[in-house]
């Protein structure tokens, strides 16, 4: 197996992922259910957990407020 091959899973494996997630997010946020946006909360805590990068965006707080 090379590197080539390597490389390649894992472009796929991160391509479902990334599909999944987002299929998911857009299901969760359709429906008016709660107990869905707590197993997403779950799920992405623990990708967030696994993750290299900081997804998280915060709100810029204004002067004039």
């Amino acid at each position: 197996m090379t590197f080539d091959t390597l490389y390649a899973y894992f472009e796929q494996i991160m391509f479902w992922f990334g599909t999944v997630v987002g299929a998911a997010s857009v299901i969760v946020k359709a429906t008016p259910t709660q107990r869905d946006d707590a197993v997403l909360a779950h799920f992405l805590k623990i990708v967030e957990f696994f993750s290299i990068f900081d997804a998280k965006i915060k709100e810029a707080k204004r002067d004039d407020e």
